[in-house]
């Protein structure tokens, strides 16, 4: 995810490169983040025509720009005047009104095109590679590719053939001796020679040409394709094995077969517009298009269609590469001889295809070659391709032109070197479409046929519902000035021949409602001490038990002898107000669930709240936690409402003979946050059940969890076991934690010290001797501020009266705090000279006055 990330990333800044300037739409000052509070009529008729040009600028349509401000919260009334003016400007009805707004000039700052900014179709191509990089290819890919366009701009069509770091188009040494292969210095030549006799020679062509084979001698092979070498070498064998036959070695009782050993490399040159020019060292066995990858390739000015082969002094053939990428025909792709030149001229004619193609891009054309040919190497058209208007935009002597093509008439059309030929989108409007939603079997969208009713089309549907509202419907009707219009009938009028049945027009909306539709949902709710607490649709004739039976049945707690009902007041005077608001019924079920009488038959209506109230006496076990010195740890179940700090002692069974109660603390929950955490393991779960094809299997992904803020309550637990039921012997609630430590024999001194320490308690010992004992306080210490915690969780502090100090005592366990001022903010050079100064102007001025003064 994250390299797709920083793919999409590059391709962004890429964009910003090469398209400095990028238009938003806007109205006004408004983009489309604000587009849900226009007030379409207050616009001027020079904001929406600005809107409409950069609106088209990007790419938007009406329709899609009618989505966004639906989606964005726009009102449809909005929407509906929104597309209706810009429809208008889209077929030049406001064309005369929005001439006034328009200086047309030919020259001058500040003059406006007539004509809709485009988006460079260079752009266009780019945007559709990038697409199609991250999409199909690999990181480095599409980072190399990202380079090369960077470089040198977008690429023309098969420059991704070698730009795949995956591929590899070296020569294949694991073939058959080719028929064709001619042999040279360096190759070596293996003969097999087996029947009445056996033997394997393994010979290399020496720089003469010559293999040299015990017994016969030398026998020249260099120059000679495979099948000539075979036939001279065979036949030279007969001389020392006289079972070979020459013409059929079926016929004889000793057999040779001659194949290619190791090859000789030879040396190629690459020239003209390649990537990398030079020399090379390959295979003899090595291809023109072997070559052409090895060098990367032809450039960005080089030709793909006329890369000329020279041997000698002769160009022995050229290469077309779009045969091979288009056609897979490796005719011309022949093997190459060593001292081969490879010349890949600059290109001749190249066009740029873009829109509803397989692959668009850059194509090279060669003399001659049609729009057809151009059609066929893209692949085709794509499924949304419009073909009766191809727009071909080509470059005169003079000027630039603009031709409409249709297909296939204009396929014979020459191509030019320059020529740009886009190929439009389908428009997403249908000729013959009508809808129909609501309270029908089978919504959605319809052909229209001529002369179809509303009747025709609801019974296409297969007719409406039971629930469907038949006495009112609407048709949402486009008018010729594209005002919207809304048409009303009644199913049941036209049924019955009170009404006439009525025509309908292409993109005619039907909507048919439900009676549900019509009227607000109904529902009853029950609360209290059952087991799902929930609201439920009302349903008709509904009772007292069937509610209390949807929500599960009773809790454990609740109080059965009062359930009760309350109900709203409708009032028959609607002029005036009363003071009841609300009708309260109450109900008794005992523990079988048994109404009193008829109280089970009990009608219920509308809105009608249920409550089951909880057992007065009814509370769930709360538990606290007590830790430390006492003879049983752990959680206790608190027996009173009134419980206190002294009965839980007792429960644990008292202090330890270890204990120090003077330093007891106590945590209280302070707020309770619920959270949800992936469950541990669920990884591995989640895999194992993959591999036992038990994906439908549910395993439960998160799991609750509960943070709870504790905050620390100053208690003294010696004071409380001395006086229960004191002031000192506090109550305690559920989740309270006690902490009974050990006797405590340490001070900790903190903050504003020189050296923050743990010390041994001295009883007697003041505060101010403890903080001497951490080295005195330092520069920003406040030791006049210095306050203590004791274990307990109280807090004391220094004070001061009439310039008289008086120190809080020390405990064992306590920690004393020194706090420490902020730091000082130090003045820069420039500040203290500015001070300095002004303090120096102060100071003459004043001296001025003073003199002034005296003189008088």
């Amino acid at each position: 995810m994250k390299q797709i990330t920083s793919l999409l990333f590059i391709a962004t800044i890429l964009l910003v490169f090469l398209q400095p300037v990028k238009v938003q739409a806007q109205f006004g000052g408004m983009g489309f983040g604000d587009i849900q509070n226009v007030q379409v009529e207050s616009l001027t008729d020079a904001e929406l025509l600005n809107f409409y040009r950069q609106m088209r600028a990007q790419g938007f349509t009406i329709q899609e720009v009618g989505n966004i401000a639906r989606a964005r919260g726009m009102p449809a009334s909005e929407v509906t005047r929104l597309t209706t003016r810009l429809n208008r400007l889209a077929t030049g009805r406001d064309r005369d009104d929005a001439a006034t707004i328009r200086t047309m000039t030919r020259t001058g700052e500040g003059a406006e095109l007539m004509f809709d900014p485009m988006i460079p179709l260079e752009d266009e191509l780019l945007i559709s590679e990038l697409r199609r990089l991250v999409m199909e290819r690999s990181e480095q890919d599409l980072l190399r590719e990202l380079d090369l366009i960077l470089e040198e701009g977008f690429p023309v069509f098969g420059a991704n053939l070698f730009a795949g770091s995956s591929l590899s188009f070296e020569p294949s040494l694991n073939i058959p001796t080719p028929i064709d292969y001619i042999f040279g210095p360096d190759d070596e030549i293996r003969i097999d020679v087996w029947g009445a006799a056996e033997q394997e020679y393994r010979l290399t062509v020496n720089p003469d040409g010559n293999i040299r084979i015990p017994n016969i001698g030398p026998i020249r092979v260099a120059g000679l394709t495979y099948i000539e070498a075979r036939d001279r070498i065979i036949r030279n064998l007969r001389r020392i094995y006289s079972g070979i036959n020459v013409d059929n070695q079926q016929d004889g009782n000793t057999y040779a077969d001659i194949s290619l050993g190791n090859v000789r490399s030879i040396t190629v040159s690459m020239i003209g517009e390649v990537r990398q020019p030079g020399s090379y060292t390959v295979s003899s066995l090595a291809t023109v298009f072997n070559m052409l990858y090895a060098a990367g390739g032809p450039s960005r000015s080089g030709s793909w269609r006329q890369i000329q082969i020279i041997r000698g002094d002769t160009v022995v053939t050229e290469f077309d590469l779009y045969d091979l990428i288009v056609h897979a025909n490796q005719v011309n792709n022949i093997r190459l001889n060593d001292q081969d030149i490879i010349k890949i001229p600059p290109y001749i004619n190249r066009v740029r295809l873009n829109g509803e193609v397989k692959r668009p891009g850059i194509y090279e054309m060669k003399e001659g070659e049609t729009l057809n040919d151009l059609v066929h190497f893209s692949g085709g058209f794509s499924e949304n391709a419009y073909t009766d208007r191809i727009v071909l935009r080509r470059k005169t002597n003079i000027q630039r032109s603009i031709s409409d093509v249709r297909w296939p008439e204009g396929g014979d059309i020459v191509m030019r070197n320059g020529d740009e030929i886009e190929i439009k989108e389908l428009t997403d409007r249908y000729e013959n479409r009508v809808r129909i939603e609501g309270a029908v079997f089978r919504e959605g969208d319809y052909e229209l046929t001529e002369g179809m009713t509303l009747l025709d089309l609801i019974e296409k549907a297969e007719g409406t519902k039971d629930e469907a509202y038949l006495d009112r419907g609407i048709i949402i009707r486009n008018q010729e000035n594209l005002m919207l219009e809304s048409v009303a009938f009644s199913i049941t009028d036209i049924r019955e021949g009170y009404s006439d049945d009525i025509p309908l027009h292409r993109d005619d909306l039907i909507r048919i409602s439900s009676i549900f539709d019509l009227q607000e949902t109904f529902t009853i709710s029950v609360r209290g001490a059952v087991n799902r607490p929930e609201r439920f649709e009302y349903l008709r004739d509904m009772t007292l038990q069937d509610a209390i039976f949807l929500a599960k049945g009773l809790r454990d707690e609740a109080a059965a002898y009062r359930v009760e009902v309350a109900r709203r007041v409708v009032d028959v005077d609607v002029r005036t107000k009363v003071n009841q608001i609300a009708e309260v019924f109450t109900f008794e079920i005992d523990e079988n669930f048994r109404f009193r009488d008829r109280d089970s038959e009990f009608r219920l209506h509308p809105f009608d709240q249920v409550f089951v109230r909880t057992k007065p006496n009814y509370q769930r076990q709360l538990t606290v936690r007590i830790e430390g010195e006492v003879q049983f740890p752990g959680e206790y179940v608190l027996e009173r409402r009134d419980a206190r700090l002294s009965d839980i002692i007792e429960q644990a069974g008292g202090l330890s003979q270890y204990a120090s109660p003077e330093g007891a603390s106590m945590q209280r929950i302070l707020e309770v946050q619920t959270r949800e955490v992936e469950r541990e393991g669920f990884a591995t779960r989640s895999a194992m059940l993959d591999a036992l094809n038990l994906q439908d299997v549910n395993v439960t992904r998160f799991e609750t969890v509960n943070d709870t803020t504790y905050t620390p309550v100053g208690i003294r637990l010696q004071d409380a076991l001395r006086s229960p039921r004191g002031d000192n012997d506090i109550r305690v609630f559920e989740g309270d934690i006690i902490n009974v430590p050990r006797q405590l024999q340490t001070i900790r001194v903190e903050g504003g010290v020189l050296s923050p320490v743990t010390m041994r308690y001295v009883p007697g010992r003041g505060l101010q001797n403890y903080i001497d004992a951490a080295g005195g306080t330092t520069n920003r210490g406040q030791r006049h501020r210095a306050y203590i915690v004791y274990a307990n969780g109280e807090v004391d502090r220094v004070k001061r009266f009439l310039r008289m100090r008086s120190n809080p005592s020390v405990e064992a366990g306590a920690t004393i705090i020194v706090p420490e001022k902020p730091p000082s903010q130090v003045m820069s050079p420039q500040e203290t000279i500015a001070l300095t100064s002004a303090i120096l102007n102060t100071t003459i001025l004043l001296f001025t006055v003073v003199d002034r003064l005296s003189r008088d």
